[in-house]
């Protein structure tokens, strides 16, 4: 998406102001503390002008404007500059230097840290990643419905079903489960989204509905079910209500639920895997609003992965959140002997 320079100066004002204030942002407020150079007509046109490009939303209660679930994401990919606190930093690092705790240990620790510091809750997931897979099966239920059957090493069995238009379909899902049996087996679930490239370019000269394939299978079920084995920690969910999004006892019910989605984690747990980096998930991609998720992976070099997410409003401040999911992996992993 374009937009002017002046244009990304007012929505990185409103998207950083909302994120202190929770209240819409009007345009004189824009003005008197930021842009006194350019009248308050200009700036109200040019949040009209981002309004209609789905950036900033109005309010029925103000004339003022708040940012768009796009607008952070815009903002997330080409204004957001991490930072942290210097204090909360120092306090890290002490944890940090102790060598004789473990790294769970140095995790819990440095999220009670974080939690007082954001007043957010956050989530720490481990998963084991020498659980391989084993076998793939498909079984037709119906003329237009039929069960994958995934058996992994631990005994594990994961059911997907999906649904057919024709006959053709069928016959390409029996074409990528052979493709999955004679490629797959015995792959650590860790490195199968690594092997996932290559099998799609076998797929698509072997199958006649490719874009089916991908978005019944590999979406449907590698998206979702790679990661079986893991373990979550919800930490500080009391700070859930120090954030005026989750006062109203519905919104607060609708935020825990979204902690105990395990779909939503395994998705984030997923697509963390092929970024290596720090990954902002929103509550919209799973039908809730005004909440999001920073996510980042922490690899200390053995057989499982930790991952640290901060929980919190939709508006919270991504730029130190970021600063300190950044950060607290970079420590981490070099006290690991991640390199």
């Amino acid at each position: 998406m374009q937009i002017t320079k002046r244009q990304e100066k007012i929505l990185q004002i409103i998207v950083e102001q909302y994120a202190f204030t929770a209240q819409p942002i009007s345009s004189q407020e824009i003005i008197s503390e930021h842009l006194d150079d350019i009248s308050s007509a200009t700036v109200r046109n040019e949040m009209v002008i981002l309004e209609k490009k789905g950036l900033l939303e109005k309010t029925h209660t103000s004339s003022g404007r708040i940012p768009s679930v796009d607008a952070y994401k815009y903002y997330e990919a080409n204004i957001l500059k991490p930072k942290i606190n210097n204090d909360v930093k120092k306090k890290l690092k002490k944890i940090f230097a102790l060598r004789d705790l473990s790294i769970d240990t140095v995790i819990d620790q440095s999220i009670s840290i974080i939690n007082e510091s954001l007043k957010l809750p956050s989530v720490i997931s481990s998963t084991v990643n020498i659980e391989s897979l084993k076998r793939f099966d498909l079984i037709q239920i119906s003329a237009d419905t039929a069960l994958i059957i995934i058996v992994t090493s631990s005994g594990e069995i994961i059911k997907n079903e999906i649904t057919l238009d024709n006959a053709s379909q069928l016959a390409d899902v029996s074409t990528c489960i052979r493709i999955f049996n004679d490629r797959l087996l015995d792959t650590p679930i860790k490195d199968v989204s690594n092997k996932l490239s290559s099998i799609k370019e076998i797929i698509r000269t072997a199958v006649h509905e490719y874009e089916f394939c991908i978005q019944q299978i590999f979406e449907k079920i590698f998206s979702f079910n790679t990661n079986n084995s893991q373990k979550r920690t919800v930490v500080g969910t009391k700070y859930l209500t120090a954030q005026p999004e989750f006062r109203n006892i519905e919104k607060l019910n609708e935020a825990l639920g979204f902690l105990e989605n395990t779909n939503v984690w395994k998705h984030i747990s997923y697509n963390q895997s092929k970024t290596g980096k720090t990954l902002i998930t929103f509550g919209r991609d799973f039908g809730i609003n005004d909440i999001a998720v920073a996510s980042t992976n922490i690899d200390v070099g053995d057989e499982s992965n930790r991952q640290i997410s901060i929980v919190g409003p939709t508006r919270m401040d991504y730029n130190y959140v970021k600063g300190l999911l950044d950060f607290v992996k970079e420590e981490l992993e070099a006290k690991g002997g991640k390199k």
